[in-house]
């Protein structure tokens, strides 16, 4: 339901801007796959109450200035009000205004007054009788108020995202109402993506948790060589919100609670990816082994410089380390591209996107079949590959001839040969703890342990934490 929302939202947002290209289409339906499995808990919640950016992308940038108001309802018609059934929810409704308009009382108390009278328009049970503001805040260029509707053991949430200094009446226009109830959760994530410069940015990101949670940023992270990643945090809050302006948001954040991790992940749930709003530059694939399309190259490279904005890592430009079909076991004999990025600490981190059919004319695409990532080093990556038959892609020194995969006890499960030092291999990615390379002489050249294949992540170095 909330992919819906989002999407009629999305239409409704930026009716005049060119749609994105075929490879950013096909990428970005991708990318709401793997965050649905990430984060659809979280962002569902209360981040589908008005016209907000969905996690991670989407064909188009929502929540921008002229996003449509919600057309009045008939009279007497309104939504059922979530039961207030969790005590973080609870802590978060009580918590006092928050953001750097708190202390204005003149507009709190018209921001109050005007939202109750439009109650109708918002679709708020008139049973919620008291009116709440948690939080009024001005970004640069924008600006936002989450409201509350109360009761004793009932409530709904409604937010608003105008133009710095917009008037209440003008917050009301931009403030939407989902399709259905929405169950409460004790945390709210929201934000909006404006075209600048020929790319979606994200131009506004809330984050907003019960008072007195710390809210720390990041947005230094190094992958290591084990995979691992290391960063330093910089506290914004001890009252439990945090608020990003243009170019701020390619961070993670994480919200402390009482001493206890609720959540760690992208900023904003998953906002600061940028991403080209018409068609991506080609990439070259010169050097690469294999051979493929330098658009749909592009289309990856992007992609994985979203994730690492997205999660607040460093790195270098992502470039193109293979490019083909991958074997015909796998299903369709799947065009694929393989790109990757490395830190300055040693570990990298890669990106691999297929697709069933390559394009077989300009602007056309068939459908996604699948991305997946991991960590390496520059000169050895392996990657998932998934179908009917699962099966690892190592790419590795090009004088390697043949790699092995190893289990935990060090046993060889599979072998196969590597082509300019490139090879798919069928095996249960799950099962593989080590990669074994050798040269045409059987001399091992590199043995390293594959954390990510093992783990099955889906997601670079860290998981995302969601427990609130």
């Amino acid at each position: 339901m909330a992919d819906e929302i989002k999407e009629a939202l999305t239409r409704l947002a930026e009716p005049v801007l060119p749609r994105p290209d075929p490879y950013h289409r096909l990428l970005v339906r991708v990318r709401r796959r793997r965050q649905r499995r990430m984060a659809v808990a979280g962002v569902v919640g209360l981040a589908a109450v008005a016209a907000v950016l969905p996690v991670f992308g989407a064909a188009g940038p929502p929540g921008a200035d002229d996003a449509a108001a919600s057309p009045p309802p008939a009279i007497g018609t309104y939504q059922p009000a979530s039961r207030i059934d969790k005590p973080m929810v609870r802590r978060l409704l009580d918590s006092p205004t928050r953001g750097n308009l708190a202390g204005d009382e003149t507009l709190i108390a018209d921001i109050k007054r005007q939202y109750r009278a439009a109650r109708d328009q918002l679709l708020i049970d008139p049973a919620l009788d008291e009116v709440k503001v948690l939080l009024a805040h001005d970004a640069p260029g924008a600006r936002a108020v989450v409201v509350a509707f109360l009761n004793d053991s009932h409530a709904a949430l409604r937010h608003g995202l105008g133009a710095a200094g917009a008037s209440v009446p003008e917050l009301l226009k931009k403030t939407g109402t989902p399709d259905e109830p929405q169950p409460l959760e004790p945390y709210v994530f929201l934000g909006r993506q404006s075209p600048v410069a020929g790319l979606y940015v994200a131009t506004l990101a809330v984050g907003l948790a019960p008072a007195g949670c710390r809210a720390e940023t990041s947005a230094d992270g190094r992958i290591q060589p084990d995979g691992t990643v290391t960063r330093s945090w910089r506290a914004v809050s001890g009252d439990g919100f945090v608020v990003r302006g243009a170019g701020q948001v390619t961070e993670r954040w994480r919200f402390t609670c009482d001493g206890v991790l609720r959540y760690a992940g992208p900023g904003g749930g998953g906002l600061g990816a940028v991403r080209p709003v018409g068609k991506a530059p080609s990439v070259s694939t010169t050097g690469a082994p294999g051979s493929g399309d330098a658009t749909f190259a592009a289309a990856a490279v992007h992609e994985l410089q979203g994730m690492l904005e997205s999660q607040g890592l460093t790195g270098s430009v992502p470039q193109v380390i293979w490019s083909g079909r991958l074997p015909g076991w796998v299903s369709g004999s799947t065009a694929a591209v393989l790109v990757r990025s490395c830190s300055t600490a040693g570990g990298c981190a890669a990106l691999l996107v297929a697709n069933a059919d390559s394009p077989r004319q300009p602007g056309s695409v068939s459908p996604v079949d699948y991305v997946t990532v991991a960590t390496g080093q520059p000169d050895l990556i392996a990657v998932q590959v998934r179908g009917a038959t699962p099966g690892v892609l190592v790419v590795g020194p090009e004088p390697g001839v043949r790699a092995e995969l190893l289990d935990g006890t060090g046993r060889t499960i599979a072998s196969g040969r590597l082509e300019a030092g490139a090879g798919a291999i069928r095996a249960d990615p799950r099962q593989v703890s080590k990669i074994r390379i050798l040269d045409r002489d059987g001399r091992i050249l590199r043995t390293e342990a594959t954390p990510s294949l093992s783990a099955g992540s889906s997601q670079i170095g860290e998981p995302a934490v969601w427990a609130w």
